[in-house]
């Protein structure tokens, strides 16, 4: 239903109007006035959605009506329907937002008519609102994980530059300045009590996360990410306008303020969700450029020394003092971080960040001080790597074969020097580079079909994503919205779909038994493809069949 409003001096022609638009079958509620003052009264007191006014009325004239109409409702259509056949009140009428303008002399169609066109515009405008609010509140809930997907990159090593990171910032509504250093702080849920299933955990840690945003955010500007079922990291900065990346007063007021409040924080996850929480703070400010050597530096605080004790609060100095058997423990650790980064970047296709974590690795290959076994530690950790890599896809495999010699990842021959191998292995990630690029440079059209046929040829086997993106050559999440995009649905759902088919086909034109049926389409059991055909149709598979037969 629509709120009306005539406005006219002339009762006549109000009482006119009323009768006439109350006869009709329009979803109208109409209310009339017989001067602006008048209308004005409704309309502070009512929402209405159409007004049919007079132009040249005593006091409160219709274009000043109209500017007050579109102050308090600005969607409101004013119709101006008068005895002035005059150009200069058409174009006041048009310039101040009237919907449309119509002598006194037009015909009661022609008036309904033009009630009906702004009936009709309201709706097309809801729809349009109603359209923007559902795409605002999808993009509200698909913040979180866009958030996640790209700080959780910056954390593994995706170099960008500050326009980059200042854009996405305020596209995903990342609190934090692009252009100021952080300090880094993470966190950690010590232990978990047996009777705790994956989603209490996951519900308990983000509670974990809310109390510690809290606290913080108070005084500081922070943001935080879930990196596990049991850790989170913080990023922190200055509240806005405090301080700029050399005010070392305020980059000091925010780091103390930090430490004093994690106390606060552990004892609050202490009494409220009885979880014992600890944390280790960075002390030094950190660029974005080193975001990822910091993040895998301090996160090792929690796997030796003091980090495996309980209820912690240390900063990454204070581990500065264990002996040299824990330093040693630390080393080790972060060089294993950095070589499993390297596999993080083949699979992403990070070419710079992959060279640059190459070139500091085999730095040691030429290092005459660092021991023959580490070299060849490092020689191993390498081969495992890039074996790893090209044993996912038979035909990236045969691809790197044709090019280079496999032997050696497997024992190096007697005569290779270690500049040999560093040779070697940066030959070999450049083979595996410019296969992803000319995988990349195929048709989205031919990739989906080639899935698509890949799918048809191996109901029976794994075609999860992962399985799926290995046999185009891409990233499973890049792969995942390509997917999406080119075709308008998930690729769980088309798969499911598919197996659906194929399963009523096997159902009316075979004498298969179901468990045989639920084999040939990749389940473990009839039960599970049972409940799924169950899900899909509504009815079980002998009742489908039986249905059908009898038909």
């Amino acid at each position: 239903m629509y709120r009306l409003l005539i406005v006219d001096d002339l009762p006549i022609i109000v009482d006119g109007l009323l009768e006439l638009l109350e006869q009709t079958d329009l979803p109208l509620h109409v209310m009339k006035a017989y001067s602006g003052e008048e209308a004005l009264e409704l309309l502070k007191n009512n929402k209405i959605d159409i007004v049919i006014s007079d132009i040249k009325m005593p006091g409160i004239g219709g274009i000043e009506l109209l500017q007050k109409i579109k102050d308090l409702w600005p969607s409101c259509k004013v119709i101006f329907l008068t005895g002035y056949n005059d150009f200069s009140y058409a174009r006041s009428a048009i310039t101040y937002g009237g919907f449309e303008y119509l002598l006194k002399v037009e015909s009661d169609e022609k008036i309904i008519e033009s009630v009906e066109r702004a009936i009709a515009k309201i709706e097309e405008e809801q729809d349009q609102q109603q359209i923007i609010a559902r795409a605002h509140k999808k993009m509200r809930q698909a913040l979180p994980s866009l958030q996640k997907e790209y700080m959780w990159g910056l954390f593994q090593g995706k170099q960008v530059t500050e326009c980059q990171l200042r854009q996405v910032f305020h596209e995903v509504d990342i609190p934090l300045d692009a252009e100021m250093p952080v300090y880094m702080l993470l966190g950690r849920v010590d232990a978990w009590k047996e009777m705790f299933t994956t989603p209490d955990k996951a519900l308990l840690t983000y509670a974990y996360q809310n109390i510690t945003d809290e606290y913080l955010s108070e005084h500081v500007r922070c943001f935080s990410l879930v990196y596990d079922l049991s850790r989170i990291v913080w990023l922190i900065q200055p509240k806005e306008g405090m301080a700029d990346a050399s005010d070392s007063l305020e980059w000091s007021k925010a780091y103390q303020y930090t430490r004093d409040t994690l106390e606060c924080a552990q004892e609050t996850c202490k009494k409220l969700l009885g979880l014992s929480v600890s944390f280790v703070l960075g002390t030094e400010q950190t660029a974005w450029s080193h975001v990822s050597d910091r993040f895998h530096s301090i996160k090792y605080c929690f796997v030796y020394g003091h980090g495996l004790s309980s209820g912690v609060i240390l900063s990454d100095t204070e581990m500065e003092g264990n002996d040299n058997q824990g330093a040693g423990s630390r080393q080790d650790f972060f060089y294993h971080t950095r070589v499993q980064f390297l596999m993080t970047c083949l699979e992403n296709n990070h070419k710079e960040q992959f060279y640059k974590q190459y070139a500091e690795l085999t730095a040691i290959w030429n290092d005459p001080l660092t021991p023959y076994e580490r070299k060849t530690e490092l020689y191993h950790s390498l081969s495992a790597v890039f074996l790893s890599y090209i044993n996912k896809n038979q035909v990236i495999r045969d691809y790197v074969n044709t090019l280079i010699d496999l032997d050696p990842l497997f024992k190096p021959t007697d005569n290779i020097s270690w500049s040999d191998l560093t040779q070697y292995f940066y030959e070999m990630a450049s083979c595996i580079f410019d296969w992803n690029d000319s995988c990349r440079t195929e048709l989205p059209a031919e990739v989906i079909q080639k899935v698509h046929r890949y799918i048809e040829e191996n109901i029976a086997k794994d075609i999860s994503l992962n399985a799926l993106a290995d046999y185009v050559g891409l990233n499973p999440s890049y792969f995942s919205r390509l997917y999406k995009q080119m075709t308008g649905i998930g690729l769980s759902k088309y798969v499911n779909d598919y197996r659906n088919l194929i399963s009523k086909e096997m159902l009316l034109n075979t004498s298969m038994k179901v468990n045989e049926i639920a084999a040939a389409l990749g389940y473990n059991s009839a039960l599970a493809f049972i409940r799924f055909f169950k899900k899909q149709n509504e009815m079980t598979p002998q009742e489908y069949r039986m249905m059908r037969s009898s038909s």
